[in-house]
């Protein structure tokens, strides 16, 4: 301890000593390195350049003037999408689509020979899968034959398809798409529907047609007010028209049309912002497929004007009665509640359902060909000649409905109507079982799925049939037939055959009042009427308001034309044709190729189905409500794309873009010299 002490007192203190020659040496040491530190930032600043030029040139930066129709550099592929959808046509008498292409004609013709482009149709229609062509000329084809739909502009799927193309291509990248803006259309379009899309992209949304918002309305909906259909009887149709326009449209016409011809006119005033319905009264002269429309005519306002609907009808039913119990007092005759069900008010005129009432003794005489049912109410036996006439009927397609009764001898019609070639009972006759007093037998069953029971779904009509008492019936054992309705205690009551293309029915029971209630119930008027009309081969006729455009058509029929073919003509008489294929037990087809508002035929060329000849096509109401999408809802919908939109009068300026990737390449290159000189410089 005391020699570490004595060391610390006795230490020397350090004297500097400034020696001239190494402060020479210093000062020029610290100039050296004030230069090197110079050079060390400005090769940080090269370097750092070098990697934005770098930068940049991956990002393939564009220099644009005016508009950037034309492209200098590297070769352009441009994806056009041109909307085509229907109001791009109502607005402003086709003003918007006729800019429209006069836009994309001018986008065409600013490109250079190396250049590529694709037509892009908000509405295909059919057209061929769009695809980047090479020559100016063959794109410019494509544009002269595009036309406006009746549907609603598919934005989500034009850009899908535009991006898809771009993704492909090399060089340069645009997109533009020509558009009125219509809100119904674009408040469609969902951006993470489109899929993968390229953000870096440009998208140019050209604006065509006035801004300013257009009066407008349309034909909303048609609906059918007659349950019958037929020629000779008044039909009633009612039309829905819409005013989509703050103010009232005075003075409107709406016609109804058929076959080419003016039925019915109603003036009208279409209220603001608001529907108004319509009712048309008219007549078919004639049975089979016609073709009808309701239009609106006026002034001051834009839409769609015009609604297609369709009428397929056979003529009126003749159904003969065969009367085989006739009283002298109308009412206790055997077919005094058929004929009254049948056609309930007795005119003539105004019944689809034509009922005449005959006595046994008459059939021999009659030609059944000349009917479409025949109804055998109690008849007691038939004459062997008429038997085999009656079966031609059947299986040629007519309706037979059997009764039975107190005058039906059971053996007889085994004989004449069961055991033969072709039978015409769907299942031998048993005895007639007749019910004690002190038992309730009802109906107990319906078969709701048989169409003509489907109306019976209605809980009123099946339960006023489920509280018909009957007090007698003969047994019958169904062999092959449909067992259509059940009474109480399990016994058949109503029972369906098919022999050939006819149908026939079996009521094991009386069509009067004398073996049962149903006579008496609010259901038995529906019940004849379905039942006469399904055995005559379905309804006596039809009204179809059509389609929306855009929407496929289906048909089904009998499972047996399976594999056949029927040809659609569409109103621009273009042709397809459709191959029916088996589905659940039927036959079906489809055809989606209905983009035009208009009448189709539907044409079989062997025959033989049973298909309407004409279905309508109409566009969607909303195509008629003339709103713009604002700038803010265009934002929120398009979201991180880069896209900008124009006027199409800023097209006529035309202008330019540049590619800079040849001038990033040569300024990257010498940046990256420098570099390496200035590198090596640093180091010597």
């Amino acid at each position: 301890m005391i020699p570490l002490v004595i060391h610390l007192l006795n230490r020397r203190q350090q004297k500097r000593l400034r020696f001239p020659a190494v402060r020479f040496v210093l000062i020029s040491q610290r100039r050296v390195a004030r230069t090197y530190n110079l050079r060390n930032w400005l090769l940080l600043a090269v370097r750092t350049l070098a990697i934005i030029f770098l930068v940049l040139l991956m990002a393939h930066p564009l220099w644009e003037t005016g508009v950037g129709l034309s492209a200098r550099g590297a070769p352009l592929s441009t994806a056009i999408i041109v909307d085509n959808s229907l109001s791009m046509q109502v607005r402003d008498d086709g003003a918007p689509f006729r800019e429209a292409k006069q836009a994309a004609a001018l986008i065409l013709e600013a490109l250079e020979d190396r250049d590529r482009a694709a037509l892009i149709a908000t509405n295909p229609a059919g057209r061929a899968e769009p695809r980047f062509k090479d020559a100016r000329e063959t794109a410019l084809k494509d544009l002269e034959p595009l036309a406006v739909s009746a549907g609603t502009a598919d934005l989500t799927a034009a850009l899908r398809t535009g991006y898809g193309l771009l993704r492909q291509a090399g060089g340069q990248k645009a997109m533009w798409v020509l558009t009125d803006l219509g809100l119904p259309g674009w408040d469609r379009l969902s951006l993470p529907a489109v899929g993968e899309y390229d953000p870096t992209i440009p998208v140019k949304i050209v604006t065509v047609g006035s801004p300013e918002p257009a009066p407008s309305a349309t034909i909303k909906s048609l609906e059918p007010r007659t349950d019958h259909v037929a020629p000779g009887l008044d039909l009633e149709i009612a039309a829905t028209l819409v005013n989509f326009t703050p103010g009232a449209i005075p003075d409107v016409a709406a016609r109804l049309a058929l076959d080419g011809k003016v039925r019915d006119e109603k003036r009208v005033t279409l209220p603001a912002d608001s529907e108004l319905t319509v009712d048309f009264r008219f007549k078919l002269d004639r049975p089979g497929s016609h073709a009808g429309y309701v239009s609106l005519h006026g002034d001051g306002f834009a839409g769609n004007r015009r609604h297609h609907f369709t009428i397929h009808t056979r003529d009126r039913l003749n159904v003969l009665l065969v009367d085989g119990d006739p009283q002298r007092a109308l009412v206790a005759s055997e077919t005094y509640f058929l004929s009254r069900a049948l056609n309930p008010t007795g005119d003539v005129a105004s019944s689809v359902l034509l009922p005449q009432v005959i006595l046994p003794g008459a059939v021999e005489q009659v030609d059944p060909e000349g009917y479409q049912v025949l109804v055998l109410a109690n008849v007691p036996t038939l004459p062997p000649a008429f038997v085999a006439r009656l079966a031609t009927f059947v299986e040629r397609g007519g309706g037979l409905m059997l009764s039975l009764g107190d005058r039906v001898m059971a053996e007889d019609y085994n004989r004449t109507l069961w055991r033969n070639a072709s039978p015409l009972l769907p299942g031998p006759l048993g005895e007639r079982r007749r019910v004690p007093l002190d038992q309730n037998v009802t109906v107990a069953e319906v078969d709701l799925t048989h169409p003509a029971l489907e109306p019976f779904a209605d809980r009123r009509l099946l339960d006023s049939l489920r509280s018909a008492r009957v007090s007698s019936y003969f047994e019958v054992a169904p062999t092959g037939g449909r067992t259509l309705m059940r009474l109480s205690n399990g016994a058949p009551l109503l029972v369906e055959k098919q022999l050939g293309k006819g149908r026939i029915l079996l009521l094991a029971s009386t069509a009067d009042s004398a073996w049962n209630r149903l006579p008496l119930k609010t259901g038995y008027v529906p019940l004849v009427q379905s039942l006469v009309t399904h055995i005559a081969g379905g309804d006596t006729g039809s009204m179809d308001t059509g389609i929306t455009a855009g929407t496929a058509k289906r048909w089904f029929t009998a499972t047996d034309h399976a594999g056949k073919r029927v040809r659609v003509v569409d109103p621009n008489l273009a042709e397809r044709e459709v191959t029916l294929a088996p589905v659940d037990g039927k036959a079906s087809g489809a055809f989606d190729g209905n983009h035009v508002a208009g009448i189709y035929r539907v044409v079989s060329p062997g025959g033989g189905l049973e298909l309407p000849a004409l279905y309508a096509v109409n566009p969607p109401p909303g195509e008629s409500r003339l709103e713009r999408m604002t700038d803010d809802e265009l934002q929120r919908k398009l979201g991180p794309v880069d896209h900008e939109v124009l006027s199409a009068g800023a097209l006529a300026g035309g202008g330019t873009r540049t590619d800079l990737a040849l001038a990033l390449v040569v300024v990257l290159i010498l940046t990256l010299l420098f570099e390496s000189w200035l590198g090596q410089r640093n180091y010597e």
